[in-house]
C-alpha cells in the first residue's frame, strides 16, 4: 500500500512539474528593460550606437539585468536583415551574454559596433514586416515580453517622432522606410497596444524620439504607462547617453531613478547639442486634464483673444512642425490674463515631477525661454484654413482623445473655422 501510494506521488509529481515547466514559464524578479526600435531609416546608425551605449550601461548594472531589442532595420543590414528581437543578459560583474567584462572590454575598444552588438542572442525572428502596424506591435510586444517573463517592464521607444500627429503630415512615432515613407504608427494605436500586451502597466516608456513630450501623446498613454520621458523638442540623433543612464533604468525607486536620467540627460547636451525633457507621472493627467477643462471653459470668452505668435512653441524642425505644440503653462497663463490659476498650478506640479532644458545653446532654433519653459506642449486648435491645420485640426478633434476631455470640444464655436 505504501508503495502504491509513493509511486502515486512520483507520478503525480512528474505531471504536476511537467505542467509547470511548460505551461508557467519561470518570471525573473526586478524590471526587464525592452527596445523598440524602428531602425528602417535614417536614424539606423545612430540606433545601431545606441544599442553599442546600452550595453556599456549594462556593464555598470550589480545586479543581472536584460535588455531586450526589437531591430527592424534594413533588408541589406549586415547583422539582422530581417526584423528580429535581440536578448543581452548582463551578469552584475561587467559580463554579457557569457562573455566576461574584461573580454567586453577588450572588444569595445578593438571591434566594430557591427561586430559588438552581434553579440546579442536572437530569440526570435519574423519575415518582413511593417512594424508600425497597430498588429505587429502588439506581436511583437508580447513576443518581448514572453520572450523573458519579468516582475515589471520598462520600454524605450526609438526612432523619429512628431508627437500626436497623423500619418501624413507627420509621424507620430516610428518610420518603417524611406525619408518619405507613409508607414508609421499612430498614437491611439500605440497607447492601445501598451495596455493590451500589459494591462498592468508598464513602469514607463522613454520615447528617444522627437517632440513626443506633448499632453496629447501623456494622456492617451495615461492607461499603459505610470510614467513617461520625453523631450517637447527634437532629440539629438545620438539619443539618450545610455553608457550613462541605463544602469537607472532598473533601480526600484522608479521616479527618482528616472528624475536622475533626465538629469543626465540635459547634463550630456548642455555645451553639446540642446536638448529638454521632461518625466511625467502618468496617473495624475486625468485630474490635470479636469482642471483644464475647467480653465478653458471659464475663460472661453477670452480665449479669441489669446495669440499665439507670442507664445512659446516647440514646432522647431522646419515650417512643417510649427504649431505642433505650445507651452501649455504660458498658454493658460495668457488665457486667464496674466495669473495662472493656483488650482492649476498645484495640479501642473504634481504631474510634471522633472522638467529640464539645455541653457547653453548656440543654435537660435533650439534656444528655450526660461521664464516660459513648463517641460509640457500642447495643441491650440486654430481656425486657420490652410491643409496642413484642416488636417490637424480634423485628426484631433477625431482621434486624439485630450480634444473631448480637456474643453476644446465645447470651445470650437469659438476657434473652430467657419462652415
Amino acid at each position: 500500500m505504501k508503495k502504491i501510494i509513493f509511486l502515486f506521488l512520483v507520478v503525480f509529481s512528474f505531471f504536476s512539474c511537467e505542467k509547470e515547466k511548460g505551461d508557467d514559464p519561470q518570471r525573473h524578479a526586478g524590471r526587464t528593460m525592452l527596445a523598440f526600435f524602428w531602425a528602417d531609416n535614417s536614424l539606423s546608425s545612430n540606433l545601431r550606437n545606441n544599442i553599442q551605449t546600452m550595453m556599456e550601461g549594462l556593464q555598470a548594472v550589480k545586479t543581472s539585468a536584460t535588455l531586450l531589442v526589437y531591430w527592424d532595420g534594413s533588408s541589406s543590414d549586415s547583422n539582422w536583415p530581417m526584423p528580429c528581437i535581440i536578448e543581452y543578459v548582463a551578469d552584475g560583474k561587467g559580463g554579457i551574454n557569457g562573455l566576461s567584462k574584461e573580454t567586453l572590454d577588450g572588444m569595445m575598444n578593438t571591434t566594430s559596433v557591427d561586430e559588438l552588438i552581434n553579440i546579442g542572442t536572437i530569440k526570435k525572428q519574423y519575415e518582413s514586416q511593417t512594424s508600425t502596424e497597430k498588429t505587429v506591435m502588439k506581436t511583437v510586444i508580447a513576443d518581448m515580453m514572453d520572450a523573458y517573463p519579468s516582475d515589471s517592464y520598462g520600454i524605450i521607444f526609438g526612432s523619429h517622432g512628431s508627437g500626436w500627429l497623423p500619418t501624413i503630415s507627420g509621424r507620430s512615432i516610428g518610420q518603417d522606410g524611406g525619408r518619405y515613407s507613409s508607414n508609421t504608427a499612430l498614437i491611439p494605436e500605440l497607447a492601445e497596444v501598451l495596455h493590451e500586451v500589459n494591462p498592468m502597466k508598464f513602469d514607463f516608456v522613454l520615447f528617444d524620439a522627437c517632440m513626443m513630450g506633448c499632453a496629447e501623446v501623456y494622456y492617451e498613454l495615461k492607461d499603459a504607462a505610470r510614467y513617461i520621458v520625453a523631450s517637447v523638442l527634437d532629440i539629438p540623433a545620438a539619443g539618450f547617453p545610455y553608457a550613462t543612464v541605463m544602469p537607472f533604468l532598473y533601480e526600484s525607486d522608479i521616479e527618482g531613478s528616472l528624475k536622475t536620467v533626465c538629469k543626465h540627460y540635459i547634463d550630456y547636451y548642455d555645451y553639446n547639442g540642446w536638448g529638454t525633457i521632461s518625466l511625467v507621472d502618468c496617473g495624475q493627467m486625468e485630474p490635470l486634464a479636469q482642471v483644464t477643462r475647467q480653465v478653458l471653459l471659464s475663460n472661453q470668452d477670452n480665449l479669441a483673444n489669446v495669440n499665439t505668435d507670442d507664445l512659446q512653441q516647440y514646432g522647431r524642425t522646419g515650417v512643417s512642425f510649427k504649431g505642433i505644440s505650445y507651452d501649455m503653462v504660458q498658454f493658460v497663463e495668457s488665457l486667464c490674463g496674466g495669473n495662472v490659476p493656483e488650482e492649476f498650478m498645484q495640479q501642473f506640479d504634481k504631474t510634471v515631477l522633472y522638467k529640464g532644458y539645455t541653457p547653453h545653446v548656440a543654435s537660435s532654433i533650439y534656444r528655450i525661454d526660461e521664464e516660459h519653459y513648463c517641460g509640457m506642449g500642447m495643441y491650440i486648435p486654430n481656425s486657420l484654413t490652410s491643409s496642413k491645420y484642416l488636417l490637424w485640426n480634423n485628426y484631433f478633434k477625431s482621434s486624439i482623445t485630450w480634444y473631448s476631455v480637456s474643453g476644446w470640444a465645447e470651445t470650437e464655436a469659438i476657434w473652430g473655422a467657419e462652415e
